[in-house]
């Protein structure tokens, strides 16, 4: 693997890169504000935000902004403009990117049909190679990064091949993203065939309630065992997972948008325990509900939490 490499030093998207065997790790920094600075690359290329906040113009689609544990996957050559409003000397913005080619992109799609194949509604396993991604990083993607970085910026005997493993990791992620992605999109469409589709459909319904994995099994018209490998094959996560993001995403649209207290958040999203419920909103946003609360600019009359 080479030496590190840095460009001149720049006020704008200022890169060190990290080559290795196959894929490309760059670290890009930005002290001043900018707008339009172009980003592209020939080959698939995973973006990660570390600080700051971009906004990213693609194509037709309407202009987002990319901040931290957030990801972003770009197909081959396509090109993307990136805006800087935050971006100052003493505060940063940074991020990283990977760039793979596209042949180890698809070994990785092989090797999944093969070994954790997708139920027999959704297909085989397949790469976008038209389109971009952009989501919320789980915990392991956040760990997975994390990894990465530390992998490609050390001395190691067998970084290349840690590198190798790693990034496969990271390909995986991408692709149940990506399936994730259209399945959510589509699942209203699908439900009378796809047994994964009724099953998110049966969630997105019952948040406010229990839900159980035999009753998602049922519905899904699958065995316990087979519906929780499908899902977590699809999605990347187990089905609790999956559920408890839902009601953590509401909760946040309560808090934000409804002068409701925390109590009632709680107990209307079918959450038993609050301390539980509190619990699982800070392991999710890194904040209380509470805090949350306050941080979006709204009175509250919850309990003290």
């Amino acid at each position: 693997m080479n030496k590190p490499r840095s460009s001149p030093e720049k006020l704008v998207e200022n890169r060190t890169s990290f080559a290795g065997n196959d894929a490309v790790f760059s670290v890009y920094d930005t002290y001043m504000e900018a707008n339009r600075v172009e980003l592209h690359a020939s080959n698939p290329m995973y973006c990660g935000m570390i600080s700051g906040k971009k906004v990213i113009h693609s194509g037709e689609e309407k202009p987002f902004d990319f901040v931290p544990s957030e990801s972003l996957v770009l197909p081959p050559d396509q090109t993307i403009h990136i805006d800087f409003p935050d971006a100052k000397m003493d505060e940063p913005t940074k991020c990283i990117t990977i760039e793979l080619p596209l042949s180890r992109v698809n070994d990785v799609v092989a090797k999944m049909n093969d070994m954790i194949p997708r139920s027999k509604y959704s297909g085989d396993w397949e790469y976008d190679s038209t389109h971009s991604v952009h989501f919320k990083n789980t915990g392991s993607v956040d760990l997975l990064i994390r990894k990465l970085f530390h992998i490609f910026t050390e001395e190691n005997k067998q970084r290349d091949l840690l590198v190798e493993l790693n990034t496969s990791e990271l390909i995986v992620h991408m692709l149940q993203t990506e399936s994730r992605a259209l399945l959510l999109k589509n699942y209203r469409n699908h439900v009378t065939r796809s047994g994964l589709a009724a099953a998110i459909d049966y969630i997105h319904n019952n948040l406010n309630g229990p839900i159980s994995s035999k009753k998602l099994a049922s519905v899904a018209c699958m065995s316990k065992a087979s519906f929780y490998r499908y899902f977590k094959n699809e999605f990347g996560m187990s089905p609790v997972e999956y559920i408890n993001g839902k009601r953590i995403e509401i909760a946040r649209k309560m808090l934000r948008k409804k002068r409701k207290n925390v109590t009632d958040v709680c107990y209307e999203l079918g959450f038993s325990s609050m301390s539980h419920f509190i619990k699982l909103f800070k392991e999710i946003t890194g904040l209380t509900p509470k805090q949350y609360q306050l941080q979006c600019g709204k009175k509250t009359q919850s309990i003290d939490v």
